[in-house]
């Protein structure tokens, strides 16, 4: 409660350049069970401080103006939607409390995003401070790792123990499971890379806290995160390919589609066969993908109020994809893909649109992560923490997109303003001589 009373405080006197790290700092030093329970409606810790800052918002920078852009309709289309079809479905007002309360989740940090952290600039602040933070981070993990006794259990909402899987530590700190730890921060490394690659001064603080964020992913001892950090490798990569990227995706989809025709098994088979850590789950999720195309008819509609019966495990929707359509039917589904779709094609105009080199590679990385995540939606779905950090990526991804190109627009009216002063120099000299 002090932490959050803290945190509530800076939120209303920084300045809005620095809003988002007491935001930041909760989000990561506090477990996402800590809530407070008013007429049976859940505030957690991180919803309290989304509704200050919206206060904020509407009273002391409301002349902070917003760029209504399609991504914007499109989340807001697909969490009013949530609502309406869980609503539906369960045919109870608790429903929609609990949607109500998702929607705040997932929109608020989104929003914020767009609002307060809007260039690089911003951007840049924001990855300096969480590699300070990854510091004693990885002191905690480590700890965690020794004594197999997790540090923010006295705080509640996590174990006391740490999770063992084939003999292997699975630490997590304050997040809510260790895969959502790891991916949290291995989702930061691409914005270390944009670091690496458009300044040269910054190298050795890019690879210090890359191998700090390196072991605290390693310590979460799970595939999904490990995985994700490849991908990004794999995003890294693609540059070499820039202007190629568009046509790969389209063989590799027509790739798959014949690998599904060749195969004995369906083509999403191969995710059964993925284990790094070593005790990885791939067949449950390959199996979740089947049994939801074979239980169709439950839950196109509006979902399903459950997909126990669906097989064994499969309570568990350790798939994005698949819980958007159990929660929201087929629209959900394709609507939340339309988002990702969306995102994209701002960052493809963006890129086009910037002639920046620091500029560039922010938008690439922002690119890479939003495939890392893309990729990692086929393995696991986000809750805690890791869901509205998503969210608030997703925010100030459409938000440096957007402003791409400003530089460059604010040179070109400097040298005019100059043009037009130096040309209307001579004249006012003749105004004067002439009496």
């Amino acid at each position: 409660m002090a932490i959050l009373g803290i945190c509530v405080l800076l939120v209303l006197v920084l300045k809005k350049d620095k809003i988002m790290l007491p935001f930041l700092f909760l989000m990561i030093s506090i477990p996402s069970a800590q809530r407070i329970v008013l007429a049976e409606v859940d505030f957690s810790f991180s919803r309290i401080m989304i509704l200050v800052m919206l206060v904020r918002v509407f009273t002391i920078d409301r002349n902070v103006r917003l760029n209504i852009v399609k991504t914007d309709i499109l989340i807001l289309f697909w969490a009013a939607w949530g609502v309406t079809a869980y609503t539906i479905l369960v045919g109870a007002p608790s429903a929609f409390v609990t949607r109500a309360g998702h929607f705040l989740d997932v929109c608020g940090p989104y929003f914020l995003g767009r609002f307060y952290i809007r260039t690089v600039d911003d951007v840049r602040k924001v990855v300096v401070f969480l590699c300070i933070i990854s510091i004693p981070t990885l002191a905690i993990f480590l700890v965690e790792r020794l004594t197999t006794r997790n540090l923010f259990a006295e705080l509640g909402g996590v174990p006391d123990f740490t999770l063992i899987r084939e003999g292997r530590l699975r630490c997590q700190g304050p997040f809510a499971h260790p895969i959502m730890a790891g991916i949290f921060w291995g989702s930061v490394l691409p914005w270390l890379a944009a670091f690496w690659f458009a300044n040269t001064k910054s190298k050795a603080f890019c690879l210090f806290f890359a191998v700090v964020i390196g072991l605290i992913v390693l310590n979460t001892a799970s595939s999904t995160p490990v995985m994700m950090v490849l991908f990004v490798l794999m995003g890294i990569g693609l540059y070499v390919i820039r202007g190629k990227v568009i046509p790969l995706v389209w063989a590799t989809f027509f790739g798959l589609v014949v690998l599904h025709f060749v195969m004995r098994t369906p083509v999403w088979h191969l995710i059964s066969r993925i284990d790094i850590s070593g005790g990885s789950t791939g067949w449950h999720r390959y199996f979740l993908i089947d049994q939801t195309i074979a239980f169709f008819h439950e839950w196109w509609l509006v979902g399903t109020v459950a997909t126990a019966h669906w097989g064994h495990g499969l309570s568990d929707v350790t798939n994005q994809y698949i819980l958007e359509g159990v929660r929201g039917g087929l629209l959900g589904m394709l609507i939340f893909i339309a988002v990702l779709w969306s995102m994209f094609n701002v960052l493809r105009k963006a890129l086009k649109r910037t002639h920046d080199k620091e500029e560039y590679w922010f938008l690439w990385m922002a690119g890479v992560t939003l495939f890392a995540h893309l990729m990692g939606f086929l393995a696991v779905s986000y809750f805690g923490q890791t869901l509205g950090a998503f969210f608030l990526f997703c925010g100030v991804t459409v938000s440096i997109a957007l402003s791409s190109g400003r530089k460059k627009r604010d040179r070109r009216k400097r040298q005019v303003e100059v043009a037009d002063v130096e040309s209307s120099g001579p004249k006012m000299s003749n105004m004067v001589r002439k009496p």
